[in-house]
């Protein structure tokens, strides 16, 4: 054998074994690309379940991938998860609550889970729905106002939310987004409760392709309410 062949053989198997190298590279980092996640939470009979909380995360960090509130078509928020197995909880109140593992996929999913009834399961604590860098939606404080029979709550926020709810319960059940105002009047269904619930969120675009936050679940105690012993 010549030297110009054994020389071309070498280039040859060092090209090939380059060549190698990047294709498994490639594989690899191939596999940890994100896939785009979404969740349709439905009752026991085919009905969408509005304002359950879901939570996308790993074991011992349920919520690292996101989490959301389901809208009016039982629909949660797209979330971008890496290509490995993780875990989703969705909980809400007179449901039984579900922890569901989710084997990687590498490739965007729209998955339906259903709520049915029975004992309490895992709880899902959705602060803020999914959204790439959402804004900051915080309630800094609450004053409540007395006047002439009438109840209001004077808001002070941050993140230029653009509705907010009110609810008996701090998963919000039947409550319905409104549009903000500094100073809101507690409606009259709402008139003799000791406390309440408060919300807000910044929505923009269409119930079929939007971006939205949402703030923590906040606690307000309401005028007359009785004093703990």
């Amino acid at each position: 054998m010549n030297r110009s062949t054994d020389h071309t053989k070498k280039l040859l198997t060092a090209a090939l074994t380059i060549g190698l190298s990047f294709g498994a590279l490639a594989l690899a980092t191939g596999s940890a690309h994100a896939a785009r996640f979404s969740v349709r939470v439905v009752d026991e009979i085919g009905q969408p379940v509005p304002g359950a909380s879901v939570c996308i995360g790993l074991h011992g960090n349920y919520r690292q991938f996101g989490t959301a509130f389901t809208d009016a078509s039982g629909m949660a928020g797209v979330v971008d998860v890496p290509n490995v197995p993780f875990v989703v909880t969705i909980s809400k109140t007179r449901f039984a609550a579900i922890r569901v593992e989710q084997p990687s996929t590498g490739y965007d999913l729209v998955r339906e889970f259903t709520l049915g009834g029975g004992l309490p399961g895992p709880r899902c604590k959705a602060g803020s729905t999914v959204a790439a860098n959402p804004p900051l939606i915080r309630i800094d404080d609450v004053g409540v106002i007395s006047n002439n029979g009438s109840t209001s709550l004077r808001l002070a926020v941050t993140g230029n939310p653009n509705h907010y709810r009110i609810g008996f319960d701090e998963d919000m059940d039947f409550a319905k987004w409104l549009e903000f105002e500094e100073t809101v009047t507690i409606p009259a269904a709402y008139a003799d409760a000791s406390e309440l619930y408060l919300q807000m969120r910044r929505f923009v675009g269409t119930p079929e392709s939007n971006l939205e936050s949402v703030s923590d679940v906040v606690h307000v105690k309401m005028p007359g309410a009785a004093m703990p012993n």
